[in-house]
């Protein structure tokens, strides 16, 4: 009985070893045909056309990225020789303004010098053209009008009815019906004056503005009167 145990032993062992056997073998059985038809497919890929379409496809790609590396830079070219143009008409328009600006100031000193000739000439030839200027914007600023103050720089009489400005007593002064006229001042013949009725408008306005004191004087003074008999 020992011996029979002992050899069944051996035999399933020898079994166990057996089956070992047959699996590893099984194994690199599947393992070689693994390989084979991994590479019959890789075969069968490199002798058909999807791979040539696949490679054709890349080549196709690769030109359409090329292309538009191209474009890129062609349009980075564009717009840098746009931006070079843009920069040198720029300055070319800027020293045009200051030839211009130039050109315009040396024309305007020239109608200066020619304007400031003209009245020196003037001054020389009409001793009096200087006054006739200052008189004339006195006239303007006393209130006549442009047209009045031509007539009264021309040397004509005026009529005029209405308010005279001041400058002296900062106030306007009513005249009824007055004759005016620009007359050579009786102290300086060098000199142009305006006259109301023959007598100086400077004399007028301080006749006026006593006038016009002396009545609020006697306006205010009876009133101080009557509060002091109140008290």
């Amino acid at each position: 009985m020992r011996q029979l145990q002992t050899e069944q032993r051996q035999a399933e062992w020898q079994l166990d070893e057996v089956r070992k056997e047959i699996k590893s073998e099984k194994l690199e059985a599947a393992k070689t045909e693994a390989k084979a038809a991994l590479v019959a497919k890789v075969g069968s890929l490199l002798g058909s056309g999807k791979l040539k379409e696949l490679e054709a496809d890349n080549r196709t790609l690769q030109g359409e990225v090329a292309a538009r590396d191209e474009s890129i830079e062609l349009l980075q070219q564009q717009m840098q020789r746009q931006q070079e143009e843009h920069s040198r008409q720029l300055i070319e328009l800027q020293a045009q303004h200051r030839r211009e600006m130039a050109d315009k100031e040396a024309e305007h000193q020239k109608e200066v010098s020619f304007l400031k000739s003209i009245i020196r000439k003037a001054k020389k030839w009409f001793p009096l053209f200087q006054e006739l200027v200052y008189m004339e914007k006195f006239c303007l600023k006393v209130g006549f009008t442009e047209r009045q103050t031509v007539t009264l720089i021309s040397g004509k009489p005026l009529f005029y009815e209405g308010e005279l400005y001041s400058e002296e007593y900062r106030r306007r002064f009513t005249t009824e019906r007055a004759g005016f006229q620009v007359v050579k001042d009786p102290t300086d013949k060098s000199k142009l004056v305006l006259a109301i009725n023959g007598q100086l408008i400077g004399e007028w306005f301080k006749e006026q503005f006593d006038r016009l004191f002396s009545s609020i004087r006697k306006t205010v003074t009876p009133q101080r009167k009557d509060k002091g008999l109140g008290l």
